[in-house]
C-alpha cells in the first residue's frame, strides 16, 4: 500500500503488480489459487512498515 500511496503512477504500479500475480498463478490449479486467496484474506493486511513482530 505504501508503494501505491507514494507513487506518481499508481495505475501503472497496480497494473504491474496484477500482471505479476497473473504470471504467478497462470498455470496453477484453481483449487490451489482459491486456497491461497482464502489464506491471504484470513491473514489480513501486513503490519505497518517498521513495526516489530508480535512474539507470544
Amino acid at each position: 500500500m505504501r508503494l501505491l500511496n507514494t507513487s506518481a503512477a499508481r495505475e501503472a504500479v497496480l497494473g504491474g503488480l496484477l500482471g505479476l500475480i497473473d504470471l504467478y498463478f497462470r498455470h496453477e490449479e484453481g483449487d490451489k489459487v482459491d486456497g491461497f486467496l482464502t489464506a491471504a484474506h484470513a491473514a489480513g493486511p501486513p503490519p505497518a512498515f517498521g513495526c516489530k513482530p508480535f512474539l507470544p
